[in-house]
């Protein structure tokens, strides 16, 4: 019988790229990885990796039995805390502009009593990933993450506008929005995909700068680097005190917050605690 055990050794494989790095994290020698491996892939009858170079990349077979191994890992794990004092805590990923604006509000509004032990804040495409995989157990996103094994539902809507520096000069008047230097973030981020489907017109050439977060993207603006399309989350304070304006102020430009969960994990009393805190937010 295929044992826990062998499934971590596996999965430690795959992230490390090798059986000497995997025998760190596992707390094991090489000899007893290498052999745990062997056994594991002489009861599947198939190889589960390829040699290339020094390094040990997973085959296809591989890359079919890691998800599987992953959920059942998390599963384990929700086993191992069933009884412990950690009992019903989650581990929650949040696209940055939730994670640094509005999950600390909603947070706080449900007291010491917490139903997370752990956030994790990144872009859209990484969250996702991880919630795939089962290194999350809920994630809270800004763009539609297309996933077999995901379940995305809308939570809400956020508004985006166009900022420039007040003191920069930047006006619709003097020149077309292509024109002008855009401030983005990375490719996968849902920021970027909202701004890139609402303006189409842009191009590579008019991106002059990506940063990896929407707080160094603000401050960007805030020092006249060019201009930029964000939360009204991030940038609100900023317009009120007049250091940032707004352009095109007649678009109005909404984008859907979703919340992803893996199709195959059960809803727990921690789940439903944590989406009652956070349906509050959006009205649920």
């Amino acid at each position: 019988m295929i044992s826990l055990r062998q499934l971590e050794i596996f999965l430690a494989i795959a992230a490390k790229g090798s059986t000497t790095q995997a025998a760190a994290q596992v707390a094991l020698s090489q000899s007893a990885i290498s052999n745990a491996l062997a056994e594991l892939e002489q009861r599947l009858g198939v190889r589960l990796f390829d040699r290339v170079g020094k390094r040990l990349v997973l085959n296809e077979a591989g890359r079919r039995l890691q998800p599987r191994a992953q959920l059942l890992m998390a599963q384990a794990c929700e086993l191992d805390e069933l009884f412990s004092s950690t009992q019903g805590r989650l581990a929650v990923g949040a696209s940055t502009t939730i994670g640094n604006y509005m999950l600390p509000q909603l947070l706080g509004r449900g007291g010491v009593d917490q139903p997370c032990r752990r956030v994790e804040v990144a872009n859209t495409e990484v969250i996702a990933g991880r919630v795939a995989r089962c290194e999350l157990d809920i994630g809270l996103v800004e763009g539609q993450a297309r996933h077999p094994d995901l379940e995305l539902t809308h939570w809400q809507d956020d508004e985006m506008v166009v900022v420039a520096s007040a003191a920069g000069g930047w006006t619709e008047a003097a020149v077309t929005l292509e024109q002008m230097p855009w401030i983005m973030r990375e490719k996968g981020s849902g920021t970027r995909s909202v701004v890139e489907g609402e303006f189409p017109e842009l191009t590579a050439s008019s991106v002059r700068l990506e940063l990896g977060s929407s707080e160094a993207i603000h401050h960007a603006v805030l020092a006249g680097l060019g201009v930029s399309c964000l939360s009204l989350q991030v940038v609100g304070r900023s317009l009120q005190s007049g250091e940032l304006v707004r352009l095109v102020p007649q678009r109005s430009i909404r984008r859907p917050l979703y919340i992803l969960r893996h199709r195959q994990r059960p809803d727990t009393a921690a789940t439903a605690a944590f989406m009652q805190l956070i349906g509050r937010q959006a009205g649920l």
